[in-house]
């Protein structure tokens, strides 16, 4: 397939049933600044992420520092993006500096990702458009199955009876096999709504040590209670396999891990700053794509950094989790 290369490293563990883990992009693309930290705080991520260097963008750092954490735990990063209009399964360091620090390279999510392979530039995958690229990885290769991690997944936006602005993920989680490891779905959407809408797409959602389902970088949503409880990353390895194995081989599952409660943020305050952005966000005229980068930037300046250091945390800790899925799944597989 001319528009897919997968790195040497990611076919081989593939082909040998090793456990790999699928990374997203948009976040070094969109999703964090593109300069060195200068918010308060630096010695809480640097406690959560020893190698953290602060001289360097922290978009590179935190994409650097997941694909670390998924080695350190047993499973090889695969790293997708869209570079020199070709889909990138696995990237050097080279590459991932190179789309970091590329100002001019696109969000791509599953509706747009054509368009961005045909104009030949570089864009970070959101979500949806990962697990395309992993679908077309499983169809190349005929892979075990896939885990990838994010920090939370797109989901049905506020006010969505008058505007039905809902995330091209939920459709995509339902039709892609791939475990998906997040901190539940992203502060700035409905979350019950989010929710429902997974329910009613067929998408399982388990819970790592929750019945309540995470809400990103504020904990816990108690008005989105009743997922399916698991222990840990064996548990939902073994859940996700009976799913795929004797209920629905298509669909994907959703493994939300909340972030530790020494970390969220208070509840009521990601509300206002939710609120706030919402209403910058209309005041701009800013929709589509754009919307969500608007928003998470916003909500960093008007906590002080504070749901920046929470998001890092968050997609570190998702990485290391799901590679650990990863080796159960393919430990259960072998």
């Amino acid at each position: 397939m001319d528009h897919l290369i997968i790195h040497p490293e990611v076919r081989d563990a593939l082909a040998a049933g090793e456990p790999v883990v699928l990374l997203e992009t948009a976040v070094t693309t969109s999703g964090l600044p593109r300069e060195p930290w200068s918010w308060p705080d630096l010695d809480r991520v640097t406690a959560c992420i020893p190698d953290w260097n602060a001289n360097q963008p922290v978009n590179l750092e935190l994409a650097t520092a997941m694909s670390r954490a998924v080695r350190q735990d047993g499973a090889i990063p695969a790293t997708v993006a869209i570079m020199n209009g070709q889909w990138r399964v696995g990237l050097e360091p080279s590459e991932i500096e190179t789309l970091a620090l590329d100002a001019t390279a696109d969000k791509a999510s599953v509706t747009s990702a054509a368009a961005a392979l045909r104009k030949g530039g570089h864009a970070g995958t959101t979500v949806s458009s990962t697990l395309a690229a992993g679908n077309l990885v499983r169809r190349a290769i005929g892979s075990a199955p896939l885990v990838m991690a994010t920090g939370g997944i797109g989901g049905v936006h506020h006010g969505w009876s008058d505007l039905p602005d809902i995330s091209a993920d939920l459709r995509v989680m339902a039709r892609s096999p791939i475990a998906v490891v997040s901190a539940g779905v992203k502060s700035i959407v409905d979350v019950p709504a989010t929710r429902e809408w997974l329910e009613s797409l067929g998408v399982p959602i388990i819970g790592l040590g929750t019945e309540a389902f995470p809400c990103f970088i504020a904990g816990l949503e108690p008005r989105a209670a009743h997922i399916h409880r698991v222990q840990d990353e064996q548990e939902a390895a073994d859940v996700a396999r009976m799913h795929w194995l004797t209920v629905d081989d298509h669909a994907g599952i959703l493994l939300a891990v909340p972030l530790p409660s020494a970390s969220a943020l208070p509840h009521d305050l990601v509300e206002d700053a939710n609120r706030q952005a919402e209403q910058a966000a209309s005041d701009a005229g800013i929709d589509g794509p754009e919307r969500t980068p608007f928003l998470l930037s916003h909500m960093a300046r008007s906590t002080n950094g504070r749901s920046l250091v929470a998001n890092i945390e968050l997609l570190v800790n998702n990485a290391g989790v799901a590679s650990r899925m990863a080796c159960c799944l393919q430990e259960a597989s072998s």
